[in-house]
């Protein structure tokens, strides 16, 4: 224990042992060190945030191509299951006496042309401005009421009655 010398003879309450020197062998200045420590750090930081943006943005990326191919597919479905329909609805109108569809698109698409193509552009400028999905639904809506036909069952049915009880539905999707 240190004795000072007061007045009172109370033990000292300072540091017992001497500050250590620490003696600079650079030619920075006092505080550099924690300065460049301080730097290293933020650097650290910005670099794990750039990883975890680009970490996210391809996490976005992945999510909008996996989207952009459902969509995709579910189109296709769509535009398939819209072929079969026209493909059965020429099929079944022709079987009942029907020489033409009551829309253009109802039917299959033919590559041959007549005179008489203006009216079919118009109809085909009226059926474009319809979504595939749309045009599916009115063609089974007019397959199920004037044939009886659903095309995901494949079967043409003997009445209302037949059709309502045997078919489970109107969509794709009742089928499943």
């Amino acid at each position: 224990m240190i004795t000072c010398r007061t007045p009172s003879s109370a033990p000292c309450d300072g540091i017992v042992e001497p500050i250590p020197l620490n003696i600079k062998m650079d030619r920075s200045g006092i505080g550099h060190e924690e300065m460049k420590k301080r730097k290293a750090e933020e650097n650290l930081e910005n670099f794990r945030r750039k990883i975890q943006m680009r970490q996210q943005e391809e996490e976005r990326a992945a999510d909008d191509f996996r989207l952009r191919m459902r969509s995709k597919k579910e189109e296709q479905k769509l535009e398939g299951d819209l072929r079969r329909s026209q493909r059965a609805c020429l099929q079944l109108d022709e079987q009942k006496g029907i020489g033409a569809p009551r829309e253009a698109w109802y039917w299959p698409s033919t590559t041959t042309q007549d005179d008489d193509s203006e009216a079919e552009e118009e109809d085909e400028v009226q059926a474009q401005e319809l979504s595939t999905l749309e045009k599916l639904q009115i063609l089974t809506s007019y397959l199920r009421g004037q044939h009886l036909y659903c095309i995901w069952c494949g079967t043409a049915y003997q009445d209302e009655e037949d059709l309502q009880s045997n078919c489970p539905g109107d969509t794709s999707e009742d089928h499943d």
